[in-house]
């Protein structure tokens, strides 16, 4: 098997599991209890928090929220700060090329009598700073993009972004960070909040984080006993969190070098694309080098999805989350691509530990894909 669909979810590491297993054997005690296992417990998880910052080299402005993964980190953050803000103003920005757990959550502020507005996107897939700064006004109290793109891999201008934002001082400005975490670097103080997904780096799922400032002023959006400084309530999940701290960990330690690697594997991907006729990369060239956007005009992309299942090669067509919609992908749309590329396309998202034993393996399918499908290709595009 040869896994290129890493971008929708990544293999757990197997000591990341032992962690996960141990707590859940050994101490799967309630750290809110009051008795010594529990507070054995709650020391763990204040220790996990405490790494956590490190790891992300944040400030002590930020407090970490421990949550079931990216979508409802997002949720907590637009949905927590919009409500607590919209007493200074009702308008909220993002773009149309964020993930699902974004879009839909914007949209739905905007049913509750927000003000959305959407900035424009460049012809390379990126945030259009001229148009943000159009739009921004002293009504603005949200603006929202994700740091790495989850279909095409460009890297957004979060630095441009917040230095813009320092004039608008009750403006938050949250950053989707799940694509970007270990493998891009990024000083995450630039942003009010950021979220993240344990699976997207080796980690468990059902387990993330919201790193955020002024906790004390968001609206909590799930109520109860009081958890996580009473913004997500409910009972502590000790051995995912602690779980999540070692995944973080081991991806930091091997930043470097995971940075490498995928720069020199992603790079001959994309040279050996670049030569087939007829087939076209969607994703710039300064994109991220581990997710690839392919297109194969005039072909469909679950056929070459199957197509390459075959061979036991899994890569996908868009986002795992938005991928058995029927509508066109809104990021490639975004982009002005037409729907017949946008339809053909295919995102290829790699791992460090890819072999070039399993890179030459997915080059001789992708020939034989290719010849396969080349009588449909459309070439005057």
């Amino acid at each position: 098997m040869i896994y290129l669909d890493n971008a929708a979810t990544t293999k757990p590491n197997e000591d990341v599991i032992q962690s996960y297993t141990q707590m859940n054997t050994q101490y799967y005690f309630n750290p809110n209890s009051p008795h010594t296992a529990g507070v054995k417990i709650a020391h763990l998880i204040d220790k996990a928090r405490e790494n956590i910052k490190q790891y992300l080299n944040l400030n002590d402005k930020f407090d970490i929220i421990f949550t079931s993964g990216a979508t409802e980190s997002n949720n907590i953050a637009l949905q927590g700060m919009a409500q607590m803000k919209k007493r200074f103003g009702k308008t909220i920005l993002t773009t149309k090329i964020e993930h699902p757990s974004v879009l839909e959550t914007m949209r739905a502020l905007e049913d509750q009598g927000f003000n959305l507005k959407y900035i424009n996107t460049t012809k390379d897939g990126k945030l259009d700073i001229e148009s943000l700064k159009k739009l921004l006004n002293d009504d603005v109290v949200l603006v929202t993009c994700m740091h790495v793109n989850n279909i095409m891999g460009q890297i957004q201008p979060i630095e441009e972004i917040s230095e813009i934002l320092q004039k608008y001082p009750k403006v938050h400005f949250h950053v989707d960070g799940v694509q970007g975490f270990g493998k891009v670097p990024l000083n995450i103080n630039l942003a009010d909040s950021y979220s993240l997904s344990a699976h997207k780096f080796h980690g468990l799922k059902g387990s993330g984080i919201l790193a955020i400032t002024q906790i004390k002023m968001i609206q909590p959006i799930i109520f109860g006993g009081g958890q996580e400084y009473g913004v997500r309530s409910g009972t502590v999940n000790a051995p995912v969190n602690i779980a999540l701290a070692k995944a973080m960990r081991q991806m930091n330690d091997r930043k470097d070098e995971n940075i490498k690697a995928l720069t020199q594997k992603g790079t001959e991907i994309r040279s050996f694309i670049e030569k087939y006729e007829g087939v076209r990369i969607n994703s710039p060239k300064d994109a991220v080098p581990y997710i690839l956007n392919v297109s194969f005009p005039g072909v469909k992309g679950e056929v070459l999805v199957n197509a390459f299942s075959k061979y036991e090669i899994y890569l996908s067509t868009t986002s795992a989350c938005s991928s058995k919609k029927s509508s066109h992908n809104e990021t490639l749309k975004a982009m002005g691509l037409s729907n017949m590329i946008i339809e053909g396309s295919i995102r290829l998202s790699i791992a460090p530990d890819l072999t070039n034993e399993q890179i030459e393996a997915f080059k001789d399918a992708f020939n034989k894909v290719y010849k396969e499908v080349k009588e449909l290709l459309k070439y005057e595009l």
